[in-house]
């Protein structure tokens, strides 16, 4: 083991890219967040996709009175992960990154709170463990035994405390056995029962320095730190606009001392914190969450101060940085005091809410002497808040049964004796049953390796295993029924969602499990967050260790930590070398024809379809491969194989055997859309669609069969595969060209405003065999469908065709005006109206309920009864025949 400054870790959130891109492929089983404040929406598209996509349990935990985020902006809590508030007198101050793996973990203790500023843009100070092999660390077994009793102190719902306790049991059984002692490493260091400042070894020392963005008013925290030190001489870094100071206190603090104050620049926010001694040559620090306050180094959580966690290191390197005048302190001036709110700042704490068989559970952090009301909402947002029922008073926890309609969101209000009212802050259900742990990876179809982009265009062997995966996943995917073109409608896996933001969060998680995560990134266009650049001195791991079994220590060697990791690139457009061109032509040529095969095996003929994911995947292998130039500029086959992608995006892949098919969330088609409008840009580029040329012929094929899926697109959904013409011989769609074929597209299709109005309503619309197929999360489509065959019908002479399916029920209209023809699924009776004006289908089934819908016609009739007269008569106009009306309808219904 050794000490060492580390600059492989940009952000904790380099810890799980690094776990991707593991060669053994090892299972991640837990994953622990801990901070002051935390950002949900933030670690939704850095961290917790991820950590999913890995197979990860995890946990985010913060202050309970502390949250940089909107309810309403916060999609996957409760669900995907739980998210736990801690209380307490002080701070609830710790920032941890725990990972546990099948054989190895990785913990990183330090300053920055998982926020943008935390692990973006701060310079921050972290130290950090890795270990391999079931290898133990005195810091693990340290964390453990804090896990442990942290809830004994601090204030927090029992869910999570027992979440905590089953990541301490996992640790405790891997380092019981982990060497301890003043010579085997750093050690974690808590205030839980004791001040951090007692637990500092004593003076005297010859030197002390020490940085933290907070100074106590009072300077008292200096005050301690010296005495117990007792230093022949001090230096105290600060940034003078943006440390939270008082030049007088300090002053006094620090007088007798010969100190030093160490301007720093104010280029970003220093955040790290650390206190550093010396005697002689040797330097010890400590580092982690602690400020220079009173209630984070000198007073104890269980006494009123913060709850803080540190590490105890040896033999480092110096923290404080040279750069910036040093000057006496007796020239010290000003006063930057800035506000440090803790928990007490709140005075209705509600700690959390559970959901289970048994009902609506919740816990504040103190019972109350008034009546507590709790309200959920679906999403948090204004005016969207039901009330469930009140905690009666007396009482920290109460337990609901569960609401008709339960809420991802809770919170608490109150009246006080007084008069005055309260309301906590808003806390996420937490489903045991969707937030499941989980310790191996989802049993759905899988490609093998997780693949980089840039791996398939320079590692011929890699690009053969890919297509062999391929080859391997269709088989696994592969259903009996004839494919329908609704490229809307499918999912990856059978992982059952609900409705909206769930849906789509679920439906990725899918994907990045059946492709992996890089792969993912380029199908959907959900590349991660771009952190801030770090600048040169950021990022300083105080202390790394990498502890291996004994068999392993000769394979790793001395000097291992210092090697650069593998990276991958991070330009928008891969460089391909000149000798791979030719061969990655011809693999990505057999990527797209695979796509969609035609399959004789039961004597009768049908197309089989790769999964929506594969699909685009391709799609985006295919644009980069044009933007990085490996095709010559008189070679034009990259355009057959354009048209081959735009015909398999318009397809749908048949449900598996035995399976009723999930329906995708509405964002995939939009994603669909948008990917087809980049490849017909690039298809109609030196062509026309009216010439008669060979490339002007088979564009203008392609604009006819695809028109309506490009007047559909919006361009932001492709954004990033319009890449910059960086390579020579490069093929690449600009935005200004997809927005015009795509208004190309629209002012030539009469129903495209339609169709984006109801895409806004977060509907999918399609067209096929006459029929126009709407599918989204709504409950009733009596209405739906009523609602479309009116919009659609505006648009045209002649009758519309409509089904409105929620992916459990669906209803069928054929509107000629006058004359209304309706069929609900499962009911499966013809019902005949005649819909005079003003009245309109719209609003004459509005309210859903059939039994209330006036001008009915005609008896009913029972589907085997043949179709009524009026549609008799409809389907005649449309050249029809009822037999294949009824295959249509029901050919995806089991």
């Amino acid at each position: 083991m050794s000490a060492a400054q580390h600059t492989r870790f940009a952000s904790p959130a380099t810890l799980l890219h690094e776990w991707t891109e593991r060669g053994d492929k090892q299972p991640l089983h837990e994953v622990l967040l801990l901070g002051f404040t935390v950002d949900l929406p933030f670690l939704e598209r850095v961290a917790i996709p991820v950590a999913r996509g890995l197979g990860a349990c995890t946990a985010v935990i913060g202050d309970a009175a502390q949250g940089l985020y909107d309810p309403v902006d916060v999609r996957m809590a409760g669900r995907s992960y739980l998210h736990g508030l801690a209380g307490c007198r002080g701070a609830f101050h710790p920032k941890v990154v725990l990972l546990i793996g099948e054989h190895a973990c990785r913990l990183a203790v330090g300053s920055g709170n998982p926020t943008l500023s935390g692990w973006g843009a701060n310079d921050e100070l972290w130290t950090v463990v890795e270990t391999e092999d079931d290898a133990s660390h005195a810091l693990l077994a340290d964390l453990a035994e804090w896990l442990e009793e942290l809830p004994a102190v601090v204030d927090m719902a029992p869910w999570t405390a027992s979440h905590l306790g089953e990541v301490a049991t996992l640790l405790t059984e891997r380092h019981v056995n982990a060497p301890a002692g003043p010579e085997t490493g750093p050690r974690l260091l808590h205030n839980l029962h004791r001040s951090l400042v007692e637990q500092l070894p004593p003076g005297p020392v010859d030197e002390v320095q020490a940085y933290a963005p907070f100074i106590d008013p009072q300077a008292h925290a200096l005050r301690a730190l010296v005495d117990r030190l007792m230093p022949g001489q001090v230096t105290l870094g600060l940034q003078p606009r943006w440390s939270s100071y008082d030049a007088e206190t300090v002053k006094r603090a620090l007088d007798g001392r010969s100190t030093g104050i160490r301007l720093l620049e104010e280029t970003r926010m220093r955040h790290g914190k650390f206190v550093e001694w010396r005697i002689g040559e040797r330097r010890h620090a400590l580092t982690g969450s602690p400020n220079l306050t009173r209630a984070a180094l000198c007073t104890s959580t269980g006494e009123g101060g913060n709850c803080e966690l540190a590490v105890l290191s040896a033999d480092t390197s110096p923290l404080l940085p040279e750069e910036g005048p040093t000057i006496a302190l007796t020239s010290l001036k000003g006063r930057t005091l800035r506000p440090f709110t803790t928990g007490a700042g709140r005075a209705l704490v509600l700690l959390g809410a559970k959901t289970d068989s048994e009902g609506l559970h919740v816990s504040l952090a103190r019972s109350e002497p008034t009546p507590v009301v709790i309200s959920t909402s679906p999403d948090g947002s204004p005016g969207s808040w039901t009330g469930v029922g009140s905690i009666p008073a007396g009482r920290p926890a109460f337990s609901f049964p569960m609401p008709e309609v339960p809420g991802a969101a809770v919170r608490a209000t109150c009246r006080r004796p007084d008069g005055s009212s309260a309301e906590s802050a808003v806390v996420f259900v937490y489903s045991p049953v969707h937030s499941a742990r989980r310790h191996t990876h989802d049993s759905g179809p899988r490609l093998s390796h997780d693949y980089t982009t840039q791996a398939l265009f320079t590692d011929e062997r890699a690009a053969r295993r890919f297509e062999t995966d391929l080859l391997r996943l269709r088989e696994l995917t592969t259903g009996m029924s004839a494919p329908r073109a609704s490229p809307t409608t499918e999912s990856a896996t059978s992982t059952a969602v609900t409705s909206g933001v769930d849906r789509w969060d679920a439906y990725l998680a899918d994907c990045r499990r059946m492709i992996g995560l890089p792969l993912a990134g380029l199908a959907f266009g959900t590349a991660q967050i771009d952190l801030p650049e770090p600048s040169a001195s950021r990022w300083i791991v105080s202390t790394v260790t990498f502890a291996v079994s004994a068999e392993e220590d000769e394979e790793y060697g001395e000097g291992a930590e210092d090697e650069d990791p593998a990276v991958d690139g991070s330009a928008r457009v891969p460089c391909v070398p000149p000798d791979q061109r030719a061969r990655c032509r011809g693999w990505v040529r057999r990527c797209a024809a695979s796509l969609v095969v035609s399959d004789t095996s039961d004597g009768s003929e049908k197309l089989l379809v790769r999964p929506l994911p594969v699909r685009l995947l391709v799609a985006g292998l295919y644009v980069q491969l044009l933007a990085a130039g490996v095709w010559d500029d008189d070679d034009h086959s990259w355009r057959e194989g354009l048209s081959v992608l735009l015909k398999a995006l318009a397809l749908q892949s048949a449900p598996n055997d035995g399976t009723a098919e999930q329906q995708a969330p509405p964002e995939t088609g939009q994603r669909v859309d948008a990917v087809a409008a980049v490849l017909m840009t690039l298809l109609s580029q030196d062509a026309t669609f009216t010439g008669g040329g060979e490339h002007d012929v088979s564009a203008a094929r392609a604009w006819q069969n695809h028109r309506s899926m490009i007047a559909r697109a919006d361009p932001a959904g492709a954004e990033d595969l319009m890449l910059p013409p960086e390579q020579a011989l490069a093929r690449v769609a600009s935005w200004s060209e997809v927005e015009q074929i795509i208004g190309l597209a629209r002012d030539n299709d009469p129903f495209a405003e339609v169709i984006e109005e109801f895409r806004d309503e977060g509907w999918s619309v399609t067209y096929e065999d006459g029929i126009w197929e709407v599918m989204g999360s709504f409950g009733n489509p009596v209405p739906v469908a009523a609602r479309v065959a009116a919009r659609l019908g505006r648009q045209r002479a002649n009758c519309v065709l409509v089904r409105a399916w929620n992916g459990h029920r669906w209803t069928f209209v054929a509107w000629d005006d006058p004359h209304l023809v309706l069929l609900n699924h499962p009911a499966s009776v013809w019902r005949s109206y005649r819909v005079r004006p003003p009245a309109t289908p719209e609003s004459r089934f509005s309210s859903g309920d059939l039994s209330a819908v006036p001008g009915r016609v005609g008896p009913l009739v029972p589907l085997q009864g043949g179709p009524p007269e009026t549609l008799r008569k409809v389907l005649a106009d449309v050249g029809k025949a009822y037999p294949d009306l009824i295959r249509l309808l029901f050919a995806d219904v089991t």
